[in-house]
């Protein structure tokens, strides 16, 4: 398998999903992993494909390209690596912060999770709330299995008072509901 990611954003509308993965369907290329959102009425989409080894990644630029224009997409495609992730050593959180918004929270959380050599693999944020505005940022992370985790969670709790948030972590549960 030859793997590649795809990145494309711009004016939501009906229509996007169905014609980008149509065109992938039809190259016989696989969605393995994705990230689709809308973000103030831009539709972004990160797509990590495998196609079939002998695939040509100029055609499948070409066959994205008229679709792409005609959607008022910009994309970009890039070959890659296939991910080698050693779940073992490793435990998967969620980290969900709270707050009033304010300049500096991700970077701040994430600084202090790259400390301590914390993986992130997903990040989400939104203002939620019409009157009272709430700040939320939920993260998912990769911790080392070296990490304890009660000293963690104590440090956590100082940069939570630091940042004026409130930060949450649970272990993600891998059972299958």
């Amino acid at each position: 398998m030859k793997m590649l990611s795809l990145s494309a954003i711009g004016k939501d509308r009906t229509g996007i999903v169905s014609s980008i993965s149509e065109i992938l369907f039809k190259l016989g290329c696989n969605i393995e992993d994705s990230t689709m959102t809308l973000l103030s009425g831009q539709f972004a989409v990160i797509l990590l494909l495998a196609c079939p080894k002998n695939s040509d990644v100029s055609k499948i630029k070409r066959s994205l390209n008229s679709s792409m224009k005609k959607l008022g997409l910009s994309y970009s495609i890039t070959e890659v690596d296939k991910p080698k992730t050693n779940k073992k050593n490793f435990g998967d959180y969620i980290i969900a912060v709270y707050g009033t918004d304010r300049v500096g929270i991700v970077y701040n959380v994430s600084k202090f999770l790259a400390d301590k050599k914390i993986n992130i693999t997903d990040v989400q944020t939104k203002i939620s709330g019409k009157k009272d505005k709430v700040y939320i940022m939920l993260l998912e992370v990769n911790v080392p299995k070296t990490v304890n985790m009660d000293n963690f969670k104590h440090n956590l709790k100082h940069l939570a008072q630091e940042l004026n948030v409130e930060i949450f972590v649970n272990q993600a549960d891998s059972q299958k509901i």
